[in-house]
């Protein structure tokens, strides 16, 4: 019976992530072209709900096994850590999930890929510290590589959607035609959303589910498809305030520049889930949105926003951390 609750209570920590994720990181799919008045809000939420299933489903699984099974690693023919210690996989979800809230309520773009990563770091930490006789440890090597694709990450972003805006504005002087240049961006637009969207579905999701396919195991398209639609319930729910917060706050958005923000993170997140490194899509799109805003000089862009943000991203790893190593060890000294 106990161990049917903690399965129970697994499923729905996983649903609550996942939803955060929807609910926080929705904007890095639409927020631009929300804020450039290119979609409508409820045309920009069908768009996530499509292709964020599409990327989970069908590349998901990349970061899923990175996190669930890359980080934290058992003794030679031992069971996964995260499914040996289930409450130690139920504070990774509660502790990732509790600040990616917090971060939503205050409007603030986090990065729910450095929440999980650090909750599992914690989880790893405790289980290493009062589960000795499993003999796990962590993979210092894969923590590494993935630090520095979260240092890489905004910066690409940034000089990728520079170059993008830059290239586009050169072909666009050409067209005389203004119906037919804003019917051009328009699907553009549409475009970068849509791969935003995937992206999101399989950097994310993919990130999110990697405790629970640890812990349950099986097909994980099957764990790629529920979070999936918990983090599209979120997106429908409760994403409105951080889709402002990156559509209207960093800079003030033309169709152009969001067009080059909106792809130019896509691409660069995309690419980072080929090598299955959990990188923030946060970070992408603030970072593009930034680069483009910089075309038109450094003035257009919110200083101050960014400072904030950039605080933000600094204290998610070390919080997802430390609630991580907090909630597991009450749980586990119960």
């Amino acid at each position: 019976m106990v161990d049917e609750l903690i399965e129970i209570l697994i499923l729905l920590g996983g649903f609550f992530v996942a939803w955060n994720i929807g609910a926080n990181d929705t904007a890095n799919c639409v927020g631009v072209a929300v804020g450039g008045r290119t979609l409508s809000y409820r045309r920009a939420i069908a768009i996530v709900a499509l292709f964020v299933i599409l990327g989970a489903v069908l590349e998901g699984g990349k970061n899923m096994t990175t996190v669930g099974e890359g980080i934290v690693i058992p003794k030679l023919g031992a069971a996964n850590p995260l499914s040996a210690v289930p409450l130690a996989t139920l504070a990774v979800l509660l502790a990732a999930g509790a600040w990616v809230l917090i971060a939503t309520v205050l409007g603030l773009p986090i990065s729910t890929s450095q929440s999980m990563v650090g909750a599992v770091i914690g989880a790893g930490v405790l289980i290493t510290t009062m589960r000795p006789d499993l003999g796990a440890s962590l993979q210092y090597g894969k923590l590494g590589s993935i630090g520095i694709s979260w240092i890489l990450n905004p910066i690409i972003a940034a000089l990728v959607a520079f170059i993008l805006v830059k290239v586009v504005s050169h072909f666009l002087r050409r067209v005389k035609n203004i119906i037919l240049m804003n019917q051009v961006l328009s699907i553009l637009i549409l475009i970068a959303s849509a791969y935003s969207a995937y992206t999101l579905g399989a950097n994310d999701v993919g990130t999110s589910a990697g405790a629970v396919h640890a812990f349950f195991g099986g097909p994980q398209q099957i764990i790629a498809l529920l979070g999936g639609v918990a983090l599209v319930v979120g997106t429908i729910t409760f994403s409105r305030r951080v889709i402002s917060t990156v559509g209207s706050g960093i800079t003030t958005l033309d169709a152009t520049t969001a067009f080059g923000a909106q792809f130019g993170a896509a691409l660069v997140v995309w690419s980072f889930v080929q090598f299955g490194m959990p990188v923030s899509t946060s970070q992408a799109i603030v970072g593009a949105v930034a680069g483009a805003g910089l075309v038109r000089g450094a003035s257009t862009v919110s200083s101050k926003k960014l400072g904030r943000i950039g605080v933000a991203w600094v204290l998610t790893p070390i919080i997802g951390f430390v609630l991580s190593i907090g909630i597991g060890w009450v749980l586990l000294g119960l």
